[in-house]
């Protein structure tokens, strides 16, 4: 496309913005969007360099790469572990590591390599059920340990939610991410590690914002209505609660 503008003129930075609006017109037919070129974090060297070296595994989109990416560096002076729930290939987990740089932090994940669990009741919108089947998303674990070889911080615990959680019953975290896709996995998440997380610490839902994780996002608001905290609803899909 860029070379196609440059019939029209030999300013690159002129070219790219027409090719923005052009993109952007079109997308918006669809209701789709294109990002600003013009965003720093599009532009972040560590964040480009993370990308680079994660490579071409499948997973988060970059603007939620991003968000744990960026998190995950906030929270290098909260004490405390972190967690991933709902790991799948690694890649939030890949991130959050990326960006926290602490070695020394231990890094707890939980998935049970099998897939999604049943859907229940929970997960069912204006009852319609959800689009998420028993076994969807499965990943065999040794793949995941794979990816994550680099870290040697890491501690899988392999089960259903909440089964394995006991294992860290004893620990303090810095950072949850939620990533379960589904209500029940969510709600039991969000019970066993919200005492758990210290002050200043964060919950990051990965499914909050999707219109086909409404069980998720349902156990979200549920339980945070009668808690201190506020659930903050990020563009890219995903919430935030700062733990008081």
């Amino acid at each position: 496309m860029l070379d196609y503008l440059k019939q029209f003129s030999t300013d690159e930075n002129r070219r790219r913005k027409a090719a923005w609006k052009l993109l952007d017109r079109r997308a918006k037919r669809s209701r789709l969007q294109v990002y600003r070129p013009n965003l720093v974090w599009i532009q972040d060297p560590t964040f480009a360099d993370a990308q680079k070296r994660w490579g071409t595994i499948v997973g988060m989109p970059d603007d939620r790469r991003f968000f744990v990416f960026s998190t995950a560096a906030s929270m290098r002076r909260v004490e405390g572990d972190t967690a991933d729930i709902g790991v799948r290939y690694g890649t939030s987990s890949y991130f959050i590591l990326a960006g926290l740089n602490a070695p020394n932090k231990a890094h707890h994940l939980f998935d049970s390599f099998e897939g999604l669990s049943e859907p229940t009741v929970g997960d069912m919108e204006n009852g319609k059920k959800t689009r998420w089947e028993k076994g969807d998303l499965q990943v065999d674990e040794n793949v995941t340990r794979k990816n994550l070889s680099m870290f040697p911080n890491c501690h899988f615990h392999k089960g259903w939610i909440p089964h394995r959680f006991p294992d860290v019953a004893d620990k303090r975290f810095a950072l949850i991410h939620i990533d379960v896709d589904l209500y029940e996995p969510t709600r039991d998440s969000l019970e066993f590690f919200y005492e758990r997380v210290n002050p200043g610490g964060v919950i990051i839902c990965d499914d909050y914002g999707l219109t086909t994780c409404f069980g998720a996002r349902k156990a979200v608001n549920e339980f945070f209505a009668d808690k201190r905290e506020s659930v903050i609803h990020v563009p890219t899909g995903q919430s935030l609660v700062v733990k008081a």
